[in-house]
């Protein structure tokens, strides 16, 4: 890395040799004249005129190319943003997300939609939110309310219930929301008409349900028990039914429907769309969160204080980041994953050659009260 920047200093800018030759004759004759013309009012020495000369014309030719090269002017800009007064406005934090789609974050003041040219929407003191199939709503939580609202925080609808939580919108057209209520398994239809809203399954674990791509009818769930199953929502007949070593804690689909991957404390476990186990991958220690990459051939786990790379064809994790990540979601093309590094108040966006960016005061851009906010998910493409 050293030896690139070494290049990239040494080597001329675009521009330089046909600048210098055009301006030289020109500040050469103004210094010829102003050193004579010196030297003949005060008699100053001919070894301390050159000394003079040297100085003034080094400082000229700086100038010059801060003036006529790009990278000058980049300097002049470097300059001129050390000594202004200090009232400009700086550039928000959520600037540097590159386009696509925006982000939900959760912090203690609720849900908000981050759009890519960093401006920011609430949406509602949520404590758990979700988006739409194409990002159109938010379904989320807040205190016995299930409350879909649009990217403008705008309300749609809202279902009250006791005990709500772990919300999921259905992914093909968005005609179904399901939810637990308790320890229930619930579904309502995605106007939220209260006359809809059904029980599907009596004994489901505290885990966000699993739409598979592309359907409105077809869920994944954790029982109780800590078995994974799916269900026909319309009919309500079980489909498949695995068991999953461990208690698993999460649950995602590859984008294609073809597999379905269940985290559990020490494992990941890859499913085909049948329920039938294709393989069980062990993790070097307790997993807490994972995101599925888009491209559903890896996953993104954390792992105690690090995020691994985890390849679902049973091949080793690499280390992607060692820190405190709180929330991590890819992006919908796969090209950067973005984390929550709770240790630093910042986000970090993971990109394409190892490079890292970092997202600064994301606290104070969504206001100091709520806390450092969570990476809650990124949608959609388009």
């Amino acid at each position: 890395m050293s030896a690139v920047r070494d290049r990239v200093r040494n080597a001329p800018l675009p521009g330089e040799a046909e600048a210098a030759a055009r301006s030289w004759p020109v500040v050469e004759a103004a210094l010829a004249e102003r050193a004579s013309a010196g030297a003949t009012r005060r008699g100053t020495p001919p070894r301390r005129l050159a000394i003079r000369l040297a100085v003034v014309t080094i400082l000229v030719a700086v100038v010059l190319a801060a003036i006529l090269s790009p990278a000058g002017a980049a300097v002049g800009h470097w300059i001129g943003d050390r000594f202004e007064d200090g009232h400009q406005r700086e550039t928000p934090a959520f600037a540097a997300l590159p386009p696509g789609g925006s982000v939900l974050a959760i912090s203690r003041a609720g849900a908000y939609a981050i759009h890519p040219n960093g401006n920011t929407q609430g949406l509602g003191d949520f404590s758990e939110a979700g988006w739409s199939p194409h990002g159109e709503h938010v379904v989320g939580v807040s205190g016995r309310r299930l409350i879909a609202v649009d990217p403008l925080g705008t309300v749609k609808w809202t279902l009250v219930r006791r005990g709500v939580h772990h919300p999921a919108w259905s992914t093909r057209l968005g005609f179904a929301v399901a939810y637990l209520q308790d320890r229930a398994l619930r579904v309502v239809d995605g106007t939220g008409d209260p006359a809809t809203d059904r029980a599907i399954r009596g004994s489901a674990a505290p885990v966000t349900p699993a739409w598979r791509p592309r359907s409105d009818r077809v869920l994944a769930y954790i029982t109780l028990g800590g078995a994974v199953e799916a269900v026909d929502v319309t009919t309500r007949a079980t489909l498949w039914t695995a068991a999953i070593p461990g208690a698993p804690s999460g649950l995602a689909w590859s984008g294609d429907g073809r597999r379905l991957v269940a985290l559990a404390p020490h494992s990941l476990t890859v499913l085909d769309r049948a329920g039938q186990v294709l393989r069980t991958i062990p993790l070097p220690g307790a997993a807490r969160d994972f995101v599925l990459h888009p491209s559903g051939e890896r996953a993104a786990v954390v792992v105690g204080g690090r995020v691994l790379n985890v390849p679902l064809s049973g091949e080793q994790p690499t280390p992607l980041f060692q820190g405190n990540v709180d929330g991590l979601a890819w992006s919908a093309d796969g090209r950067h994953l973005l984390l929550g590094w709770r240790d630093t108040g910042q986000w970090l966006l993971l990109g394409p050659g190892n490079r890292i960016r970092a997202l600064d005061d994301v606290s104070r851009e969504l206001g100091s009260a709520g806390g450092f906010p969570r990476v809650a998910g990124w949608c959609c493409q388009g």
